[in-house]
């Protein structure tokens, strides 16, 4: 039986009392975000990028992020390969495309997010860094929604449940459940996966993973988000978001000096 067209690949989140909230850099009067965005649009491709053979997902999402900033802010089609997120997912990981097992793969043991938002600050893939990244609280719809507004993006990781996982190629269904108390519905920390969110509106995100989009609910994204981050990018931020004390989250990232 051949394997599913996808992978997964994120790591338990691994908790830093140096990283960065984003609540410590809103006024007490945040903005209010818009009804809804859609940054993704803009982008022609995303792109599997390996993640449906390799747990690579953490990676993929950052290309894809990287993508959405270039398509909205420079009106360029970033032309990120699959061999430049492998690349990546290798000097983060120790990840061996050459590696045999009877099991697959050892080396493919997936990402911790920090230690992936570490390497993008540092190196980046095909050198596009960020500058800062800050967690935003998974149970804020309001500050998820802000920080999409403002940074175009955000970095997620879920624990999927088994109700939402592809039956195959193209087989991706919506990703609106919620617990029920069955064991199918329940998020599921083997399931660990990292996506992007590149818009919104009132019912939920829209994810970018496994090279498409699909529609989430905000009562899903409660439910099974256990990570999300927002990050700093240079081709983005070309001026300071209103709202966002952009200068002392600098110097404040200078001083912990994260990873």
């Amino acid at each position: 039986m051949p394997e599913p067209a996808f992978k997964l690949g994120k790591l338990p989140r691994r908790d830093d009392d140096r990283t960065l909230r984003l609540a410590t850099y809103l006024p007490p009067a945040a903005p209010t975000p818009p009804p809804a965005v859609d940054y993704g649009a803009a982008v022609a491709e995303w792109g599997m990028l390996g993640n449906d053979r390799v747990g690579d997902c953490a990676i993929a999402g950052q290309a894809h992020a990287d993508m959405l900033w270039a398509a909205n802010a420079e009106h360029v089609q970033l032309p990120i390969t699959t061999a430049m997120v492998l690349r990546a997912y290798s000097a983060i990981t120790g990840y061996d495309p050459h590696a045999d097992g009877p099991g697959g793969n050892p080396t493919d043991r997936g990402t911790v997010l920090l230690d992936a938002l570490t390497y993008w600050r540092k190196r980046g893939i095909d050198r596009q860094t960020i500058t800062a990244f800050v967690e935003v609280d998974t149970h804020s719809v309001e500050h998820a929604k802000l920080a999409i507004d403002l940074f175009g993006c955000l970095y997620v990781g879920v624990e999927l449940p088994d109700a939402v996982l592809p039956a195959g190629p193209g087989e991706l269904p919506p990703w609106t459940v919620t617990p029920d108390g069955t064991r199918h519905r329940a998020p599921n920390p083997h399931n660990g996966h990292c996506v992007v969110y590149a818009g919104y509106d009132a019912g939920g995100p829209t994810v970018v993973t496994w090279g498409t989009t699909v529609k989430a609910s905000w009562e899903f994204h409660e439910a099974y988000c256990d990570e999300l981050y927002a990050m700093l990018s240079p081709a983005w931020l070309r001026h300071d978001p209103p709202g966002i004390d952009v200068a002392t989250l600098t110097a404040d990232l200078e001083l912990v000096a994260v990873g």
